[in-house]
């Protein structure tokens, strides 16, 4: 996706672009951790024979929180893998109603996603179900799921407010438009 489609830094707030920053420097160094991680676990095992219980329990919980934090940064930055053949040959005006459409049904799914992941937490929490090999409390790695999904569905409710108004911008001919 074109950089035309992210909108300009001086709409975007400042704590919004602080927390892409923080959310960009966790990832990076929540995936440094895994790959020491998974590198420590294979020399234990194939030089010196030992094995570190729980690390790979450690690795696929990592991996489910790497991607809902990830899941939140692309959808703040609109940089979602998309087929934009379509959205490329729209005049501007579709192109933001196609957005907004696009928007509303991200907010919708993530809602529902994120209400069922809640369920979920809530019923696996009440039963103290834990992890086979640390005895993780399950609470920890599935609340991943609820964050990613409430997350991204209130960014994508942001973005909705954003194409209505840019919309209402354009009808008023105001002129002011992000593509």
């Amino acid at each position: 996706m074109d950089s035309s489609a992210a909108p300009p830094s001086t709409m975007t707030p400042r704590i919004a672009r602080l927390a892409m920053q923080v959310a960009r420097i966790l990832l990076g160094v929540m995936l440094l951790g895994m790959v020491a991680l998974n590198v420590m676990n294979a020399v234990g095992r194939y030089a010196i024979g030992a094995v570190f219980v729980g690390t790979d329990e450690v690795l696929v919980y990592a991996m489910a929180w790497l991607v809902m934090i990830g899941m939140l940064v692309v959808t703040a930055e609109r940089s979602h893998i998309s087929l934009d053949f379509a959205a490329n040959r729209l005049g501007r005006h579709a192109g933001v109603a196609l957005s907004l459409l696009q928007h509303v049904v991200v907010t919708a799914v993530c809602t529902y996603a994120a209400i069922q992941s809640l369920i979920f937490v809530l019923r696996i929490s009440a039963i103290g179900q834990t992890s086979m090999a640390l005895g993780m409390p399950m609470l920890i790695p599935h609340s991943a799921l609820i964050v990613g999904f409430a997350g991204t569905a209130l960014i994508a409710a942001l973005l909705v407010v954003g194409d209505v108004a840019e919309l209402g911008a354009m009808r008023g001919g105001s002129g002011k438009t992000r593509r």
